[in-house]
């Protein structure tokens, strides 16, 4: 069982990979606002508590803060959250649990031990690029189906992002075909935004990504991974399994449920 201290840390940093465009505290808590695009950046990251108010209010506030931006508040509930039992209380007042999600951790030593080097995959061309990449994300909104409002909350989410980060993309015979991204913080490297196009999946495109990834980020001093796996995505926890990952703790949303 991962000890609280360590998903605490891992929760802190991967808040800080995919920042919200606006954060309100609230005693602690976290209310996050991005338009409305990912459910991370739209929900409140409530692993703090400063002791100043109890629990009744900050709940008020949070669906106060959602119910102003026209949206439904969103809790993402994991065993550091405060108080220990608020997944509890949420469930009472009709929140719906969703988007459960594994957080896998794993080291980079692994990973780079276990995944093929490039040179067995002579058609493969892996480029790791420190800047915001367009053709990267052009794939990546290719790979999500996003497009309008949604691209342009993603562009500006990972425009934000302070940390170290490496955009990759993946091409095969010359052609763009998987793309990934790492962001390194505290020693870790977070893992995001793995994606293959079809034509190209069950190839080896992840696996290239994800040792490209490790080798990129042993270079800023971090020594193991951290990614998000949804719990009903079997084939990409095949992947993570083969690489080296396991489960470290698990996390969900809780939802509030339409007025009246």
């Amino acid at each position: 069982m991962t000890d609280p201290q360590t998903i605490l840390i891992l929760e802190t940093i991967a808040a800080n990979a995919w920042p919200a465009a606006e954060i309100e505290a609230c005693h602690g808590w976290r209310l996050r606002h991005t338009g409305g695009v990912t459910r991370r950046a739209n929900s409140v990251w409530a692993n703090d508590d400063d002791g100043r108010a109890v629990v009744a209010v900050k709940l008020a506030r949070a669906e106060e803060f959602y119910t102003e931006r026209n949206l439904p508040a969103i809790f993402q509930i994991c065993d550091a959250v405060q108080p220990a039992d608020l997944d509890t209380l949420l469930d009472a007042r009709g929140y719906v649990a969703d988007a459960h999600t594994h957080v896998q951790t794993a080291s980079l030593a692994t990973l780079v031990d276990r995944l093929h080097a490039l040179r067995r995959h002579t058609a493969v061309e892996v480029e790791v690029s420190e800047e915001f990449d367009p053709l990267w994300f052009d794939l990546h909104c290719e790979l999500e189906a996003v497009s309008g409002h949604a691209a342009a909350q993603r562009r500006a989410i990972l425009q934000r992002i302070a940390a170290p980060s490496g955009y990759v993309v993946l091409r095969a015979g010359g052609n763009p075909a998987a793309v990934g991204l790492g962001v390194v913080e505290a020693g870790w490297l977070g893992i995001y935004c793995m994606g293959t196009r079809p034509a190209f999946r069950r190839q080896g495109a992840a696996s290239a990504i994800l040792r490209a990834l490790a080798i990129w980020a042993q270079r800023y001093g971090a020594q193991d991974a951290y990614l998000q796996v949804m719990q009903r995505n079997a084939a990409a926890q095949a992947l993570y399994a083969h690489a080296g990952f396991v489960t470290a703790y698990d996390y969900h949303y809780r939802i509030q449920p339409p007025a009246g």
